[in-house]
């Protein structure tokens, strides 16, 4: 009996010895984990290790200071660095607390307790000399006084802003950055890390390595669908390899892509691709006026393709990094220029973006009145010099990295990433949306959109367009090989000459005249080219006629008869045989909403067309154009939209010869839900209700 007791309590004791000797190895595993997350910069996960370290063993010191650490520079939890420093400081005698516990303040917005913090730990280091290791922490310190002190200033200012998180399913918990758009926010490309990323987990060397191995940065791609919500992206396999590929920019019209990618032996250059049809192409570096043997990380070029804007860490800056200009000549970008000190600043000047009316120009920068990090400024161009940048303020800006910034052509919306965290944060960096995009006056320029038919299909043509009198050429530019669309803006304060080009057909030229063009204007136009010796049939309103449209809204038939022309009521039409224009005035001053008035107009002039004259069916008038939503009618193709100066914005679909055309198309648009589409006209891209025509007596004439 004796001897089996003591055979067990030895037993036991081997036990509690084998679980305390397991307990400290899990220990020290943690530990060793916790740290290498800590160096590898993952503060996310490395605060949840130390966090479980300091819960386990609060009276150790380094688990509560490392987890401060982690507090500092992961936004989740920037809140708990303010009550892990304070209880420091009065606890233990660490030597930088005082700049810790000021980069707490400042983090959460509590700027004069920053600058507090700060000066005492800059006035404790006078003596320290630029060779001593805590002398770039007291440079550090400066800085955050000077972001503390615009913090203090900009705070009374807050801006009105929405700003929202694009959400999923393009944000996820890991990181989405960089936004790029199309003007007319069609395509947002955009960087992703993460576990989805090309090769998964590698080293330097771009070979497999799950123990230290890290996610390098792949290109993906989102459309807007048509309830205005971003798609999950999807990769741009053309694009991305192993190492580093980031989008950084693309051309207004979503034809021109600019990438970046860095490898072990390059610290990272700019390249170009071209969409032809719906694939980019494989990347290629840019000259060496703009790549050098230092990073170039950045870029936007101008919407006449013209200059290209970009940051370097080259020499001859004022500062880390500097925001650098090449113009495009005979063929190729020429020597850089640096855009100045108005500009640039001893500090990080990164992520140019400049809008298509060529006079706006946004950028990241952690100098002028930057309240903390990047945060996002912007510019203009007056007499050929920039102006002060401005900050564009609180909530847009925070004490965190806000960069990346893009608006589109009209300046209701701005898109940038952040790793700012909060509630509606997904990941380490996301992308978010601002409305509206820009602080005061929207830019005024004119955007030109549509589709290059040849021979009635989409072809892909040249675009060339001529600033008058002729001295200025702008693009040129492309159309979709695929598609046939093309986009493009044209600033204010001159007319130009727009010819259409294509490979064995017949070329078009028109004039646009936007020399007293005073707000933001979208003109939708296809263009029909023909191989001879094919005669077009078929013409559409010019741009000036758009324009004219816009600007000198038709409020009465008074007004209405000025613009009808008074052909007699027998005319030869275009859709063949001679037509007599019959008697409408049973019909006038009756409303087509009656199905028999309505009935009685389509027995009546249901097969009229003449030239000059298109039905469209319009399926939407909103003061509000975000909030329709019109998914459940894309099977009949994209829907045209026009802002009017009633300040009511219409959707059209499609357009047709004659008005029985445009009323089979209507009752597809009811069955699918819009109960609502009616048929509009436009006479030579004037648009007119059907009771304004009957009233003319105008169904018919020849609009010549």
């Amino acid at each position: 009996m004796f001897n089996r007791t003591v055979k067990n309590y030895i037993v036991l004791i081997g036990l509690l010895l084998m679980a305390t000797t397991l307990k400290a190895q899990k220990t020290r595993d943690l530990e060793e984990e916790a740290y290498y997350q800590l160096e590898n910069r993952e503060f996310g996960k490395a605060y949840a290790l130390f966090d479980k370290l300091y819960n386990k063993d609060p009276k150790n010191f380094d688990y509560k200071y490392r987890l401060g650490l982690c507090c500092l520079s992961y936004p989740e939890r920037k809140s708990r660095a303010i009550e892990i420093f304070e209880e420091i400081k009065t606890k233990n005698k660490l030597k930088d607390i005082d700049f810790f516990l000021g980069k707490a303040y400042h983090l959460n917005y509590r700027f004069n307790d920053a600058i507090t913090y700060m000066q005492r730990y800059i006035d404790a280091h006078t003596q320290t000399q630029a060779k001593d290791i805590e002398w770039p922490l007291v440079q550090e310190a400066k800085l955050l006084i000077k972001n503390s002190t615009n913090g203090f200033n900009i705070g009374n200012m807050k801006i009105k802003a929405d700003i929202k998180n694009l959400g999923t399913p393009l944000n996820t918990d890991e990181e989405e950055y960089v936004p790029v758009i199309t003007t007319d926010e069609s395509i947002l490309i955009y960087t992703y890390r993460g576990k989805k990323s090309l090769g998964g987990l590698v080293n330097d060397n771009l070979e497999p390595d799950n123990d230290e191995g890290y996610f390098h940065e792949d290109v993906y791609i989102t459309v807007r669908g048509a309830d205005s919500v971003w798609g999950a992206g999807t990769a741009i396999t053309s694009i991305n390899t192993k190492g580093h590929d980031a989008a950084i920019a693309i051309s207004p019209d979503g034809q021109t892509l600019f990438t970046f990618t860095s490898t072990k032996r390059d610290s990272g250059d700019i390249y170009v691709s071209k969409l032809t049809g719906s694939e980019f192409t494989k990347p290629e570096r840019l000259n060496r006026n703009i790549n050098t043997s230092s990073w170039e990380g950045s870029c936007s070029i101008s919407a006449d393709g013209r200059f290209l804007y970009f940051a370097s860490e080259r020499k001859g800056g004022y500062g880390g990094r500097d925001i650098w200009v090449s113009e495009w000549i005979n063929n190729d970008w020429s020597t850089a220029k640096n855009l100045g000190d108005k500009i640039n600043t001893p500090y990080d000047d990164d992520a140019p973006f400049i809008h298509p009316d060529g006079i706006t120009l946004f950028f990241s920068s952690k100098g002028h009145t930057s309240i903390g990090g990047y945060d996002i400024m912007f510019s203009i161009k007056k007499d050929n010099e920039w102006l002060e940048p401005k900050n564009m303020g609180i909530p847009l800006n925070t004490t965190e990295d806000d960069m990346y910034y893009v608006i589109n052509s009209s300046g209701t919306r701005g898109y940038f990433s952040s790793n700012r965290g909060g509630t509606g944060g997904k990941g380490k960096n996301d992308i978010y949306v601002v409305e509206p995009g820009i602080l005061g006056e929207k830019p005024v320029i004119a955007m030109l959109k549509g589709t290059i038919y040849g021979d009635d299909k989409p072809i892909e043509s040249k675009i060339q367009v001529t600033k008058n009198p002729g001295t200025n050429v702008l693009g040129p530019y492309y159309s979709n090989k695929e598609s046939g669309k093309y986009l493009m803006a044209v600033s204010p304060g001159a007319s130009y000459r727009i010819k259409i080009e294509a490979n064995g057909y017949e070329s078009l030229e028109e004039d646009l005249d936007v020399e007293s063009l005073n707000k933001f204007v979208e003109l939708k136009k296809d263009f029909y080219l023909y191989s001879p010796p094919v005669v077009a049939s078929r013409k559409q309103a010019t741009f000036n006629q758009l324009l004219d449209s816009i600007y000198n809204k038709v409020t009465n038939a008074e007004n209405l008869n000025k613009d009808i022309p008074t052909d007699p009521p027998v005319k030869t039409l275009p859709c063949g045989g001679t037509q007599t224009l019959p008697n409408f005035n049973p019909l006038k001053g009756k409303s087509l909403n009656d199905r028999a008035t309505y009935e009685k107009l389509l027995n009546m002039a249901g097969n009229y067309c003449a030239e000059g004259l298109v039905f469209k069916v319009q399926i939407a008038a909103y003061r509000k154009p975000e909030n329709y939503k019109y998914e459940r009618l894309l099977e009949f193709g994209e829907p045209s939209r026009a802002d009017y100066p009633d300040g009511i914005t219409r959707f059209t679909q499609l357009q047709f010869t004659t008005l029985k055309e445009a009323e089979v198309h209507r009752q597809k648009a009811i069955a699918k839900g819009q109960t609502d589409a009616w048929v509009v006209a436009f006479v030579n891209g004037k648009r007119y209700t059907l009771e304004e025509l009957i009233l003319l007596d105008f169904l018919g004439k020849s609009v010549n």
